[in-house]
């Protein structure tokens, strides 16, 4: 029931309801959680009907609704999900309001107050049941020592503050309230089957039970080793966490694949036809009439116009504009006798390379199927004047279209931000004496950072000056001096903002922790040398104070943010889960936050949104390797995935189960993969998630799943098996007329095969040898097998010699006895005679 009072009494491992209370500035606040002990599925599912009840009643709050509207919005919910019976288990209201009265009776969301709600509200809604009953087929599923194997009624209850604003409500209570959050199981199974036979006595289930530890301790009868123990049983639990880590990622995957298919349907839904306008090509276009030529134009000399963007070119006496976009290159070579000048065009079928100017890309594939284009023009003159200084100006005019070009392409993407609204009247958090990254005009940037009413500022001591909205931060990183040599807070942002020239997605503000006067000298010192004990203490303190510096700073400025309507806060790397891998052109510390994956001490930054991320492939997993690498996925294939090299071994299983747990589907790979390719096939296909081809028949793999190492299933293979065994039995039954000849012939072919699979195995097993020996192992075996080829070699020699020999003797002693046996043939027919 939800009106019991504590007591002395020992709590049972059941169905426990916690309510906690707080009182700040004389402001009160409750807040009440039930926490569920081996709870059967009834019970289960009577607390998922709660939470979204709950949830039905928040939504509810609305201001100009009635108080009673939110006791009658738990009623329909109930109706509406069909458990309608739980009506009658509500409490009498569903909370009050609070405030400096921990509950004020006028105010209390029961069915019959008419009061309106209004916006500023705060209430503490109260939802639950009691006296649920609970039947003995539900209490089946658990444990015979489980406490709620005595429970027959139960009751369930779920408490939050709640504010109601202008348009909704907001609950304030943040703490954890899912099923798989406050569900506890404890009870094993054992004590189910304990009693299986029903008639065994106390005795029996004691000395069987002591049977049972004494081979549990000692498997082979012998005493064995406390230390080996541990680590098979380190072994046993390691192979089950990777077992069940496999099954989940089976199940994650193909969860993520169907809300992939929804997330594209709706993306292609909301951009369709937006794509159609940046794909126009824009014409190019000089002049309008040819007497808008400048007055400097000579009908057989090359002129530039700087102005119009153009170069004026003689074609059979008349002169003719080309925009200074269609020049691919100028050539001038070295003059001899005459100066040449030879002026190449981009032109269809020939490469459009990165420096392509985008629009004339585009111009070409419009233009390329029926279009003539002019690929070179070559100029002989005997005055090298006027050729050279027409080289110079193109030079210098696509000089300067390119790098206005480069900087619109970076100015393209760039969100126009708002203006920094500066805090009055009130004293504003600020940190001092800080260093900014990236710099500007590469130079030490130093300086304070302030937070204001819709942003941050950072004011260098050479008056420059860098503006951060809260609107335009994606993730913020507090990360302390802990084993780095400097403290740092680190803002990823949602848009990139112009630093210097450059347009940056990552601005960091830090501070070395390091004394300012340091006592350099070439004698070592003593671990007991006072100074030297007091230098470690004073850079202890000094840690400690930039930490607390910086954190109350962060606190601040998440206050101010919230304050003004903005959502901010900072993130703390979780350094246990970090891991040394290589990002970018150095080894680094790569840490994990609860949104990215990050290494913010080094620079380039390494900045890995997760939410961005849509697969995670391990590469170079195999037992040679010492190390192996990862590439995450990105969402967008037109954009390349983020790689980390390098990473050990070791923390293999701690990354699969970050990634589990932060629910980001991966697989495993014994070699690096071509990944431009590969994103640019998965880009083209329309059904890359779906799990069949376009005729809807035919089965695929969906999404990421042609990356596993192993197969998903082996259904094939149990056919196979099965195939076997069927012709296995056929050949038993028609085997009884086969003759005595077939059985020795088949017992003679099966041998030579059996000797051909030996061979073969052996040589599997010598390939495998090789290719796990390393460089010096490879070299050792190469001299050895040198050696015997000389000496075998030799042997041959020798034993040619031997056989040269053995062939003369044996050839004299074939003629002696050929002689003596004809003389023996003929003594014999003498007699005979």
């Amino acid at each position: 029931k939800l009106n019991a009072q504590s007591s002395d009494e020992t709590v049972k491992y059941d169905i426990i309801i916690v309510s906690l209370g707080a009182r700040y500035q004389m402001y009160c606040s409750n807040i009440s959680r039930t926490f569920l002990v081996d709870p059967p599925k009834a019970i289960s599912d009577t607390y998922d009907i709660l939470l979204g009840m709950q949830n039905a009643c928040i939504e509810a709050m609305v201001p100009q609704r009635r108080l009673s509207t939110v006791y009658y919005a738990a009623i329909d919910y109930l109706k509406s999900s069909g458990n309608g019976g739980l009506v009658k288990s509500l409490p009498k209201n569903l909370g009050f309001s609070m405030g400096l009265d921990f509950r004020d009776s006028a105010l209390v969301l029961s069915p019959k107050n008419q009061v309106m709600i209004r916006s500023g509200m705060l209430f503490n809604l109260s939802v639950g049941f009691s006296g649920v009953a609970l039947s003995d087929s539900d209490k089946s599923s658990v444990g015979n020592k489980s406490a709620v194997k005595s429970v027959k009624t139960y009751a369930l209850q779920v408490a939050d503050m709640v504010v109601v604003t202008s348009k909704s409500a907001e609950v304030l209570t943040k703490h954890a309230k899912a099923l798989t959050d406050i569900s506890y199981v404890i009870g094993g199974d054992s004590d189910e089957s304990s009693d299986e036979g029903g008639n065994a006595s106390h005795d029996d289930a004691a000395y069987a039970k002591s049977l049972a530890n004494q081979e549990d301790k000692y498997p082979s009868g012998k005493r064995a080793s406390a230390r080996l123990a541990k680590n098979n049983t380190g072994a046993q639990d390691t192979q089950e966490g990777a077992s069940e880590r496999e099954r989940r990622q089976v199940e994650l995957m193909s969860r993520k694949n169907e809300e992939r298919i929804r997330e594209l349907a709706r993306a292609n839904a909301k951009n369709k036809g937006a794509d159609k306008e940046s794909d126009l090509a824009e014409e190019l276009i000089t002049y309008n009439r040819a007497r808008d030529y400048p007055d400097y134009v000579m009908p057989n000399q090359v002129k530039v116009d700087m102005k119009n963007e153009c170069v004026i070119l003689p074609i059979f006496g008349n002169p003719i504009p080309f925009h200074i976009s269609t020049i691919k290159n100028v050539v001038l070579p070295d003059p001899d006798l005459a100066t040449y000048l030879r002026i190449n065009f981009y032109t269809a079928g020939s490469t459009i390379g990165k420096d392509t100017p985008v629009n004339m890309g585009k111009l070409i594939l419009k233009h390329a199927p029926y279009a003539s284009f002019i690929r070179e023009l070559t100029f002989r003159s005997l005055d090298s004047h006027n050729l050279t200084q027409a080289f110079r100006q193109i030079s210098e005019l696509r000089k300067r279209v390119r790098q206005r070009e480069i900087r619109e392409q970076e100015e393209a993407n760039l969100v126009k931000q708002e203006k920094l609204v500066r805090t009055k009247n009130e004293r504003v958090p600020r940190l001092s004496d800080l260093t900014l990254r990236p710099v500007f005009s590469g130079r030490k940037t130093q300086g304070n950072i302030e937070a204001h009413t819709n942003g941050l500022r950072f004011i260098s001591t050479r008056g420059e000056i860098v503006d951060v909205m809260y609107s335009n931060i994606k993730h913020a990183i507090y990360q302390p001096c802990e084993n780095e040599i400097m403290v740092l807070i680190h803002f990823h942002l949602r848009n990139p903002i112009m630093l210097g020239k450059k347009r940056q997605k990552d601005i960091q503000v830090f501070t070395e922790v390091v004394d300012a006067s340091l006592q350099v000298d070439a004698g070592r010192r003593s671990m007991y040398d006072p100074d030297e004990m007091d230098d470690e203490q004073r850079e202890r303190q000094l840690r400690k104070k930039l930490n607390q510096a910086f954190k109350e700073f962060c606190r601040k400025v998440e206050s101010t943010a919230k304050k003004n309507g903005y959502s901010l806060e900072f993130d703390i790397p979780y350094r246990d889960l970090g891991f040394n891998g290589t990002p970018h052109n150095q080894m680094v510390f790569v840490q994990p936050t609860l949104n990215c994956l990050v290494n913010v001490t080094d620079t380039p930054f390494f900045v890995t949104d997760l939410s961005e991320v849509d697969h995670v492939h391990f590469e170079r997993v195999t037992f040679m390797s010492k190390t192996f690498d990862v590439v995450l996925i990105n969402k967008d294939f037109s954009k390349q995935p983020w790689r980390v090299d390098m990473i050990p071994n070791s923390d293999k299983d701690a990354i699969q189960d970050w990634l589990t747990d932060m629910e980001l589907s991966y697989t495993e790979g014994p070699m690096n993969l071509n990944w431009k390719q590969i994103m640019l096939t998965c880009a083209g296909d329309d059904r890359f998630y779906m799990n069949t081809e376009e005729d809807e028949i035919t089965q695929k793999e969906a999404g990421w799943e042609f990356l596993r190492m192993f197969g998903r299933d082996n259904n094939s293979d149990d056919d196979d098996d099965e195939d076997d065994d069927a012709y296995s039995e056929e050949a038993e039954a028609d085997g009884g007329g086969e003759s005595e000849a077939d059985s020795d012939s088949n017992s003679e072919e099966s041998e030579f095969d059996s000797e051909s699979e030996d061979e073969s195995d052996f040589d599997a097993d010598q390939d495998l040898e090789e290719q796990g020996m390393d460089w010096e192992d490879m070299e050792k075996a190469a001299m050895a097998d040198d050696r015997r080829r000389k000496q075998s070699g030799r042997d041959e020699e020798e034993d040619a010699r031997l056989k040269a020999k053995r062939g003369n003797g044996s050839q004299s002693r074939g003629s002696s006895k050929r002689t003596s046996s004809g003389s023996g043939r003929r003594v014999e027919k003498r007699r005979r005679r």
